[in-house]
């Protein structure tokens, strides 16, 4: 059976499929994205969103987290001005940045869905675990790119499938939310193929660079 990519439109072909799940694997991207039929509703999956647990005290999210946060304190100081893009209901990362007068807009489609702060330019925008949610990779990954500023960075996070990893038993894709994963590969796709200048991977840390 094959369906086209959503991220780039090639043919996929079935990866893996069992009684509740079935993804494909893009011949040309490499993604494994989830069966369109499998998706949730937007009520289905606002709520399921909303049983996560991420707060500002929540230390153990502040730790997970740490990897987007510290990347910004590196690369960016309090004059540039940063999107936490895929924020949830609580908008831990913009915050925790705030608190030490980083300049940062929130937007999520569900939670915070402001277009207005989606007419800027930006010198940094963060996306913690966001990007596997993605319906229209494509779509999200071109404003993405044209919501930075020249030399801007896209700082995501989400972790990455790699051909030792049992995919049968892999936790990572049983959250229904979860549509589309990548290997090391998209990655250069997508970094080829939507003009950034280049792309890191950190282990579960990944950061394109306009």
């Amino acid at each position: 059976m094959t369906t086209n990519c959503p991220l780039c439109s090639s043919i996929g072909t079935t990866f893996f499929k069992d009684e509740k799940q079935h993804f494909y694997l893009c011949r040309t991207c490499k993604g494994i994205y989830r069966n369109t039929s499998e998706y949730l509703n937007q009520t289905d999956e606002k709520e399921r969103y909303q049983h996560h647990k991420n707060h500002i005290k929540d230390l153990g999210y502040i730790k997970f987290a740490d990897p987007i946060i510290s990347s910004v304190k590196k690369y960016f100081n309090k004059n540039h001005r940063g999107l936490d893009f895929g924020a949830g209901h609580t908008p831990v990362i913009s915050e925790i940045l705030k608190n030490v007068n980083y300049q940062v807009e929130i937007y999520d489609p569900l939670f915070f869905n402001n277009k207005k702060v989606l007419k800027n330019k930006y010198d940094f925008i963060t996306c913690c675990e966001v990007i596997e949610h993605f319906y229209k990779p494509k779509k999200e990954f071109e404003l993405l790119y044209n919501l930075l500023k020249p030399n801007g960075k896209l700082i995501c996070m989400t972790l990455i499938y790699h051909k030792s990893i049992d995919f049968e038993n892999w936790f990572y894709k049983n959250d229904p939310t979860h549509v589309f994963l990548y290997q090391k590969e998209t990655f250069l796709w997508i970094k080829n193929n939507f003009n950034f200048q280049n792309v890191k991977i950190d282990n579960r840390l990944i950061t394109f660079t306009k």
